[in-house]
């Protein structure tokens, strides 16, 4: 399947229609705008057209929203919202306001009517709580400075400039205290006193608080000469009393002021309430109408006419060429062609089967596929869910996974479309995993054997099992016997089965390569790069059929050896050709490239392995719990069990996840994909909390 075919929509539009123009075609969200800035800058277009900007009416726009912003800025900071885990797990999806607005005019006016009502209302008390909160935080600072004069009994009044004296306040570092005595004793010609006061620690160090009285003729040389002593000047003004007469007034009144807060903010809360959906709602609005503002700046201009050039997916061409014409009553030309630019430079759209779109998110954490390049994500869906049962294969793991999907899914996913698309996987994984789990018996690993003594995979009900015989594969009878190789277990039944779809795997993607090659006329890389390797995995499965019927191992790997001398050949001709004698001595490696892709696979069994082994590990463990220990044996055998296998389901049920696309990324990809595309981005009116 190939991304949506897109087609160049360009348009010439009289001005005084483009606003509706615009208008239509961000709520339809049906094309892509193309920025014809650099477009522009070309000396043949420069005398066709000039540069457009954003429309004028943007800055009142602006002004607005930062208005607005403010506003719930404030809203949010008095009224944080406790988020409680049912809200988390449940939200609920944002009721919106229906609007129905026909000119930015329209919308301008409206905003402006629902600022000015709200300004009424919380202005006066927004700017009193802003005073208190200055207020509060200066006479904190003074606490802080005041508190460390304790000791020094005088009244503060007194700091600052007199008529004929300066008294300053500040501290020091202890060790400093005796030699900045000294000193400013010299510099000030002896007219100084310093006092100090009772030491304390400040960042990490002891400091001691002074207080300084010099001659004013005499301060400008005396704080030259303290800075030089890591002095850290007290602001102290406005302030009467003794220190401790001082910190009393001002407990007061911050006392004082946090009551007023509290009330204040009672009442901003209240206001929040009612008025905060719709500003939000009115914020959109405006964030959409500065949207479409800025889209000006992508078009080009004539005095009384606009241009406008913009990518749309094939099926909507007609729509929106209608669209434009009607939104402009007809005073538009709009011209659709087949686009003119390089692949790279075309968007990209995928579009698959309902049941299958959520697996693009996959797609995407890749690359996008580049425009006429193929979409993987159908080739995908099967293999990532098959690896990922036979990886995590437990059947109450799958239940698990099942529910946390459907809950991630129904529930967290109304509100978010990533959790909703993570959730529909999850849950095809989780089921996945239950049907593995079941042709495994795997039940919390082998839950049922040390606990209740049954053993699931000596009866019929499990077709594999991955640690060892089942009833079906054991010595007495094996899967099968090839020549000296008799599979009588399930390690290696699932080992078997993991090479057989991993060469399945392979082929396909080879298969799909070489048909892009030969559609692109490049038949020659088509036979080097695929053909060769689809021929080797052929033989691979001829030979060994052949020896299924009968023949000899000698014809089956003689079958099998002429394709890897051949893919050998041609490695090396395609090494010679793009390096000479080197590159083709180091492109007949390839072939150890390939056996490396195959070998991959193997990883299936492992995690398989890693997941069963872990929870009979933990099943043991529990087990021993319970058994050597008396009384709180039982309880602590449970503890062991919930813990164990919850850690064993979220760490292999992740392992799982990035394993099989590992697989798919690094094996698979790399057959017949390159991706690299540039994702379609439509020029659309994104509503969270409006409708129209």
């Amino acid at each position: 399947m190939k991304p949506v075919r897109m087609k160049k929509l360009k348009a010439v539009i009289l001005d005084e229609k483009i606003d509706n123009v615009v208008r239509n075609l961000h709520e339809e969200g049906i094309v892509e705008l193309c920025d014809l800035s650099e477009k522009l800058e070309d000396i043949e277009w420069k005398t066709l057209l000039s540069p457009s900007s954003s429309a004028d009416y943007v800055r009142n726009v602006t002004t607005l929203m930062i208005k607005a912003g403010r506003i719930l800025d404030m809203f949010s900071s008095v009224s944080q919202k406790e988020t409680s885990i049912k809200d988390i797990l449940n939200p609920k999806p944002v009721e919106k306001k229906k609007v129905s607005f026909n000119s930015y005019q329209e919308v301008i006016e409206y905003a402006e009517k629902v600022l000015n009502e709200i300004s009424k209302e919380v202005d006066e008390p927004a700017e009193r709580l802003s005073e208190l909160d200055n207020r509060k935080s200066k006479l904190l600072q003074l606490k802080d400075q005041i508190s460390y004069l304790k000791g020094l009994e005088f009244d503060l009044k007194y700091l600052g400039p007199g008529e004929y004296v300066f008294i300053g306040a500040g501290s020091v570092p202890k060790e400093r205290v005796d030699e900045l005595k000294t000193e400013l004793d010299k510099v000030a010609d002896g007219y100084i006193e310093v006092f100090t006061g009772n030491e304390f620690e400040k960042d990490k160090k002891i400091r001691v608080p002074i207080i300084f009285i010099t001659l004013k003729e005499k301060l400008e040389s005396v704080l030259s000469e303290i800075r030089k002593f890591e002095f850290e000047r007290y602001d102290i003004t406005d302030v009467e009393g003794t220190p401790s007469e001082a910190l009393s007034k001002i407990e007061s009144e911050l006392k004082a002021i946090e009551s007023e807060r509290n009330n204040l903010i009672e009442k901003l809360k209240a206001l929040a309430q009612k008025w905060e959906k719709e500003l939000l709602a009115v914020y959109e609005l405006l964030s959409i109408e500065k949207e479409r503002g800025d889209a000006y700046s992508q078009f080009g201009r004539t005095n009384r006419t606009y241009y406008m050039e913009a990518w749309v997916p094939a099926r909507d061409a007609e729509k929106a060429k209608k669209l434009i014409e009607n939104s402009a009553d007809g005073f538009a030309f709009v011209e659709i062609s087949e686009p003119d630019e390089p692949e790279e430079k075309i968007p990209v759209l995928l579009d698959n089967p309902k049941a299958i779109k959520p697996f693009e998110m996959l797609t995407e954490m890749y690359a996008l596929p580049k425009y006429n390049e193929v979409d993987p994500t159908l080739l995908l869906v099967p293999g990532f869910l098959l690896f990922y049962g036979i990886m995590l294969t437990d059947a109450v793991y799958g239940v698990l996974l099942t529910l946390a999907g459907l809950f991630m899914w129904k529930k967290i996913g109304k509100v978010n479309e990533g959790a909703s698309k993570l959730g529909y996987i999850l849950t095809l994984a989780g089921i996945s995993t239950i049907i593995m789990g079941i042709i495994t018996g795997g039940y919390l690993g082998d839950f049922l054997y040390e606990f209740l003594g049954f053993d699931i995979t000596k009866t019929p009900l499990a077709l594999v099992n991955p640690l060892g015989e089942s009833y079906y594969i054991n010595s007495n009878s094996p899967l099968f016997t090839l020549g000296s190789i008799s599979v009588t277990n399930g390690p290696m039944a699932i080992l078997v089965f993991s090479i057989f779809v991993g060469l399945i795997h392979l082929l396909i993607g080879l298969c799909v390569g070489f048909k892009e090659n030969i559609a692109r006329g490049n038949t020659g890389d088509a036979f080097i790069n695929q053909g060769v390797w689809i021929i080797l995995i052929l033989s691979i499965f001829v030979g060994i059929g052949l020896m299924f019927a009968g023949a000899s191992a000698t014809i089956a790997g003689g079958i099998i050896g002429v394709a890897v001398l051949l893919a050998i050949l041609a490695s090396m001709y395609k090494g010679y050709k793009s390096g000479g004698v080197m590159e083709a001595i180091l492109g007949a490696m390839d072939i150890t490239g390939f056996l490396g892709n195959v070998l991959s696979y193997a990883r299936l069994l492992a995690l398989c392995l890693a997941t069963g082994g872990l929870a009979m590990a933990v099943n043991i463990m529990a087990k021993l719990v319970g058994e050597s220990i008396p009384i709180i044996g039982i309880i602590l055998a449970i503890i062991v069990l919930l813990v164990g296998h919850i850690f064993n389901f979220v760490m292999n049920g992740l392992g799982s996840f990035i394993h099989s696309l590992r697989l798919h990324y690094v094996e698979f990809f790399s057959q017949f994909y390159e991706g690299g595309g540039k994702k379609f981005i439509p020029f659309k009116a994104n509503r969270e909390y409006t409708t129209t």
